[in-house]
């Protein structure tokens, strides 16, 4: 029987909304590379697409590519050029190239186009620090800090600043409220241990400004950039059975589509056959992952 016809659907949109979900749920796992390999058809297909440059920018920064992220981010802002979204990235990457001035300009752009936005307020401040300006940097998170008093992560930036500029007790008040906004937060009680820890060695004021120097150049970060990380051999299989298997899944969604939307009937035989290369695909990454 023929299928009444009706409204084409967007199926190339679909398959790309899927393979976006796709790698956000991959880099919030951890698996910045797989993520990385999913987006680069992506935006190869699709050059206009600002979301899938930004998280491209995102998995080669967890990937510490920074010449590779700051290219996605730079992609993004020409497509939005007053995007928060698409600045904050951009600062991020120019920070971890090492080139200080830009990454402050951005994030303090971003910060003019969206008046007391803690995130922006953050990499503003953390900008400020991976160039060394540690008295500028407190100033701006304090700020911050103040107004956005309900931002955990802000409170913990703001720790960071006060410690690199030596003064471990405000450091510790600050995590203490990041605490108290979101019990357990990670990042803070980090900062708490990494405190105590220096506490143990400050005996005297000459010590105090020795360690906190210390952690101060700790977080500069060097005008050539950071180091990249060569990606372990292991994980090719993994990253290879993953696209297969999220084209495979976008593949039966779209069948789904074709089927019951529009006049094509699709073989029963073909979508059996993408099922069993979804499920191999499945397989492989699943041991592919075990062994590395």
């Amino acid at each position: 029987m023929r299928k009444r016809p009706g409204a084409r659907p967007n199926v190339a949109g679909v398959q790309t909304e899927l393979l976006l979900d796709q790698a956000g749920s991959l880099l919030i796992s951890g698996r910045a590379g797989q993520a990385a390999t999913l987006l680069a058809p992506v935006v190869g297909q699709q050059p206009g697409n600002v979301d899938a440059w930004l998280l491209l920018a995102r998995a080669h920064l967890e990937l510490r590519q920074p010449a590779a992220a700051l290219d996605a981010a730079r992609h993004a802002l020409q497509l939005e050029p007053h995007g928060v979204e698409a600045l904050y990235w951009v600062s991020a990457a120019y920070t971890a190239s090492g080139r200080h001035e830009m990454a402050i300009t951005a994030a303090s752009t971003g910060c003019t186009e969206d008046p007391g936005n803690p995130r922006l307020i953050e990499r503003h401040g953390r900008a400020l620090l991976a160039a060394g300006r540690v008295t500028e940097a407190e100033r701006v998170l304090a700020a911050g800090a103040e107004f956005a008093h309900y931002d955990a992560d802000l409170q913990v930036a703001h720790g960071v600043a006060l410690f690199a500029a030596g003064r471990p007790l405000s450091a510790r008040e600050a995590h203490g409220r990041a605490l108290a906004l979101e019990p357990g937060h990670r990042r803070a009680e980090s900062q708490l241990r990494r405190i105590a820890a220096a506490e143990q060695r400050i005996v005297d004021a000459e010590s105090l400004v020795r360690i906190t120097d210390e952690f101060a150049e700790s977080l500069r970060i060097p005008a050539g950039g950071v180091a990249g990380a060569p990606a372990p051999a292991t994980g090719l299989l993994a990253h290879l059975a993953t696209v297969i298997f999220a084209v495979c899944v976008a593949a039966l969604l779209v069948l789904g589509i074709l089927d019951r939307a529009t006049p094509i009937s699709v073989p029963s035989t073909l979508t059996l056959s993408i099922l069993c290369a979804t499920g191999s695909a499945a397989c492989a990454a699943i041991l592919a992952r075990k062994k590395g």
